[in-house]
């Protein structure tokens, strides 16, 4: 029977990296995926959004944290990330948005090749590990729900549907109707193809193939990896 300790280690959550830093910000992204959609017509939604955004790059900075460059490049990006989620509670101005949704697309994006990097180094697959594998995917699909909204917002009727909800008030849409564009995102993500949105413009059907193979390759790689490493593993326990 193992003892708590090695129980911890064999999970990837050893004292060295605990509380398990990936674990920690898939926790945050499942709150944000499930809190989107249910506060999305709350009088709070941005306030809402805003705080499930910010928890969500917080973990990502600490997810990084051991990787120096990845980790020196996103805390760059991170500064007008937050910056503008806390100022489009106060304002409208369609450029502030551009710049949030650019910058929180890029900062998700630097995390996504740090997880995946990662995941091409270790030696071992820990619960951890598999949690990284998951984040790297399902932030890949909030980062192209950034990309997309950047698009609607520079070519307005991207979109065969109305994504971009525009209320009477000045206050900047892009926190309450993110739900929208993750829908999509994951729809293209996971190749579904529920055909109820369609990409009209030229950037739209751009980044919609590219997330759509991006999510193709990646299961196939990310599948090829962890069974090598389980097989590796394996095979070094047989020779002990």
């Amino acid at each position: 029977m193992l003892r708590p300790a090695a129980l911890w280690r064999r999970m990837g959550l050893a004292h060295h990296n605990w509380p398990g830093r990936f674990t920690v910000l898939l926790m945050t992204i499942l709150l944000l995926l499930v809190s989107q959609p249910i506060f999305s017509s709350h009088t709070y939604a941005q306030s809402f959004a805003t705080a499930a955004i910010s928890l969500v790059l917080l973990a990502a900075l600490y997810a990084t944290r051991a990787m120096k460059t990845y980790f020196i490049v996103a805390l760059i990006l991170m500064v007008p990330a937050m910056g503008t989620r806390v100022a489009l509670l106060f304002t409208g101005n369609p450029a502030i948005e551009a710049i949030g949704a650019i910058t929180s697309c890029l900062f998700l994006a630097v995390t996504v090749v740090a997880l995946v990097s990662r995941l091409f180094i270790v030696k071992s697959v820990t619960l951890d590990t598999i949690s990284a594998a998951i984040c790297a995917y399902m932030l890949t699909g909030v980062a192209f729900a950034y990309a997309f909204a950047a698009v609607e917002l520079h070519h307005p009727g991207s979109f065969s549907a109305v994504l971009f909800q525009r209320p009477a008030s000045n206050i900047a849409p892009l926190m309450a109707s993110l739900h929208n564009f993750i829908y999509y995102s994951f729809v293209c993500l996971t190749t579904t193809g529920f055909g109820d949105i369609a990409p009209i413009s030229e950037g739209a059907r751009s980044l919609s193939v590219m997330e759509s193979v991006f999510g193709q390759l990646y299961m196939a790689i990310l599948i090829a990896r962890l069974v090598s490493l389980e097989v590796a593993q394996s095979m070094m326990k047989e020779r002990e």
